[in-house]
């Protein structure tokens, strides 16, 4: 008989939870604030892009977002009304990124901003001065790829050159384990970035595995750009190569008077 008993009473404890919980449910979804959370999310939330392969290359695809009904209700039912600024947002990650292919050679940033990367290869100190004084008078960044052996003998360089990005060159761009250890660590610990990104001009598949195994990205230039080259290629998401100082003012006006955005890698490549 009391057996009989806690089981009655346990059923009535369950149906009274579900139906408790189906009365706080239907509340909650004719609430004004989440009426609106839910008309805002039709038209905010996206969906992920997936990176493009094609070969050995890859160029980032972009993370999805979409909004978290009841994490967006409890910050605006505090206030007491809706509002944008609140909501809160969750990522949706695309299913093939740069992240899970680091073995394939970027060639691009991501396509759907209108920004583009400069990459100048710093293997001496004869032009440093020059295009930190054009760089500081425009008020952009670019991306200094400071040769390894270079490096090693001028570690202070990286204090006058760390309000841009600094990263790895290798070897006169081949790419070793030793190599990677050591001045990824110098990198790492002197500049404002850290050392993510190998850099080849020409494809090398021993030093893109060791940069894969280091889980860096490794980006596949043209040595051959210059400021027609620049002007003729100009698109959103483009990589490109510094090989004459003397036009670098020529090529940042020529890119922003085009509506572009010169930023450093860190900002060109994501999802």
């Amino acid at each position: 008989m009391k057996i009989i008993k806690i089981i009655g009473l346990f059923c009535l404890f369950c149906i009274t939870f579900f139906y408790t919980e189906k009365v706080i449910n239907v509340t909650l979804n004719q609430d004004e604030i989440m009426v609106k959370i839910k008309e805002y999310s039709q038209s905010n939330n996206t969906n992920p892009t997936n990176a493009i392969i094609n070969e050995d290359t890859i160029i980032p695809g972009s993370v999805g977002k979409y909004i978290d009904n009841e994490a967006s209700y409890k910050a605006m039912k505090k206030i007491g009304y809706f509002e944008p600024s609140l909501i809160v947002y969750k990522n949706i990650y695309p299913e093939i990124s740069i992240y899970n292919n680091y073995s394939k050679y970027l060639i691009k940033g991501n396509i759907k901003n209108k920004n583009i990367s400069l990459i100048y290869i710093l293997n001496n100190t004869n032009t440093i001065d020059n295009i930190l004084n054009i760089t500081d008078k425009y008020n952009v960044k670019i991306n200094f790829f400071i040769d390894s052996s270079f490096l090693n003998n001028n570690i202070n360089i990286i204090d006058k050159i760390k309000n841009n990005e600094i990263y790895n060159y290798g070897n006169n761009g081949t790419y070793t384990k030793d190599n990677l250890i050591i001045t990824n660590n110098i990198i790492n610990n002197k500049a404002n970035n850290k050392a993510i990104y190998c850099l080849f001009i020409n494809r090398d598949e021993t030093s893109l595995n060791n940069c894969a195994n280091t889980k860096m990205f490794s980006l596949l230039i043209n040595k051959n750009d210059n400021y027609q080259n620049i002007k003729n290629n100009l698109d959103n998401g483009h990589i490109f190569f510094i090989n004459n100082t003397k036009e670098l003012p020529n090529i940042i006006e020529y890119i922003i008077s085009k509506g572009y955005n010169i930023v450093p890698l860190s900002e060109l490549i994501v999802e």
